[in-house]
């Protein structure tokens, strides 16, 4: 993991697929949403603008709720009205980002480091939080990279 930054994010449009699952089919649950999110996308001619994202919803008792993304440009925004995708915005605000590398079995280790670095730095966690999956697939899980962005409320 690398260290922690505070970052401000800008809104950048995305298209997405919403789930539901238990924690234990979640690496299943997010592929099927990215396998239908692509073959959406390759359907309506529109090329991602970044990597792959999840935005977590809701985690509490078991379950998780996400949603499995891309980011698109402005045009393709429009251009994916009425196709079925979940359309919306990235995070407007403050956020820690830190960059886990291996695999995303451990990644529960670097919210808890994150959750740590708010507390040091006097900044409450927000209910959602943000991954962007930076390593292509068929990478070695413990080469992969992974950047969380989690929102933050207060001031540093």
């Amino acid at each position: 993991m690398s260290d922690f930054e505070l970052v401000s994010m800008s809104p950048r449009p995305y298209a997405y697929v919403s789930r539901s699952c238990t924690l234990p089919q979640i690496s299943g649950a997010m592929a099927a949403s990215f396998e239908a999110l692509s073959e959406a996308l390759s359907k309506a001619r529109v090329l991602p603008a970044g990597p792959p994202l999840a935005h977590y919803r809701e985690i509490g008792d078991g379950k998780v709720t996400f949603d499995a993304g891309f980011p698109i440009s402005e045009d393709q925004f429009l251009a994916l009205r009425g196709s079925g995708l979940g359309l919306g915005a990235t995070a407007a605000g403050q956020a820690i980002k830190a960059l886990h590398i291996g695999a995303y079995e451990r990644l529960s280790d670097t919210y808890a480091a994150v959750l740590d670095e708010m507390r040091t730095r006097g900044l409450d966690a927000t209910d959602d939080m943000w991954e962007s999956y930076l390593s292509p697939p068929g990478t070695p899980p413990n080469e992969t990279a992974t950047e969380v962005l989690w929102p933050v409320r207060g001031t540093a």
